[in-house]
Parts: structure tokens; C-alpha cells; sequence
């Protein structure tokens, strides 16, 4: 066997449990940087070394919600504010992910990144049901 098909393997093995370590969101995260942003091979390594450190926290904390969940000896109270700490500790895990992500990255990726793969969330400004006729944001 020659080198280079003996790499390529190595390549493939290594990217097929990439992928299964992460979640479909990070993958599609993921496969949209490669996209979008053109990488160093170094800066590609550190991205996907995020995405699997990270990757493995959030399957932790999944598995220790399945154990909050299922344990018979904590009431319904405790159970609930376990799952809103684990929510909590997975909201900081996706806030320390996209600093270490954005750390990876110069000012022109920056922007593209920003731009194309992490657009800004549109701000929700009221919903329910209301009277729309009153309503400053419905008239508008």
C-alpha cells in the first residue's frame, strides 16, 4: 500500500467518529464554517478539537439529565431544578464553545462568520394573544 492511501484512510476513519461525536446542530455548525470560511489546517484542527471538547460535555450533561430524570428518590421540585442548573451549565458550555470558536478566527473570518454562520437572532417583541387594534408594534 502506498502513503498517501494509508492517510486517506486515516482521514476518513478519523472524520466518520468526528461526526458521530457530534450532535446534527454542531455538525451543521461545523460543515458550515468549512463552507463558508476557508481555514488553515490549524485552525481547522482547533475547531474540530471545540466541537469534540464540547461535544462530550453536552453529551455529559444529557446523560446526567436522563439520571435527574429518572431518579424516584428526588420529588418533582428537585428534578425541576436540576434540569434548569444542567440548562444553565449548557447555556455557558454554547457561550465558552463560541469564544473558543471565534478565538480560531481573524478579523476577516470574523466577519464572515458572523455574517453567514452565526446571524444575529431576530429580537421577538411581543406574542399571545392581544388586542391588535391597541397595539403599538401590530398598528406599525
Amino acid at each position: 500500500m502506498t502513503r498517501g492511501f494509508i492517510i486517506v484512510v486515516l482521514i476518513c476513519a478519523y472524520n466518520f467518529g468526528y461526526a458521530q461525536d457530534l450532535s446534527i446542530v454542531d455538525k451543521r455548525k461545523r460543515d458550515a464554517i468549512d463552507k463558508n470560511i476557508t481555514l488553515t489546517s490549524d485552525q481547522s484542527a482547533a475547531i474540530d478539537s471545540v466541537f469534540v471538547h464540547y461535544g462530550s460535555e453536552f453529551n455529559r450533561l444529557d446523560l446526567l439529565t436522563d439520571e435527574v430524570e429518572s431518579d424516584t428518590l428526588l420529588t418533582e421540585e428537585q428534578v425541576l431544578v436540576r434540569i434548569q442548573m444542567i440548562g444553565q451549565e449548557k447555556k455557558d458550555l454554547r457561550e465558552l464553545r463560541e469564544l473558543d470558536i471565534r478565538a480560531q478566527l481573524n478579523k476577516e473570518q470574523l466577519v464572515i462568520y458572523d455574517e453567514k454562520i452565526l446571524p444575529a437572532k431576530p429580537q421577538v417583541l411581543h406574542f399571545g394573544i392581544h388586542n391588535r387594534v391597541d397595539c403599538d408594534v401590530c398598528k406599525q
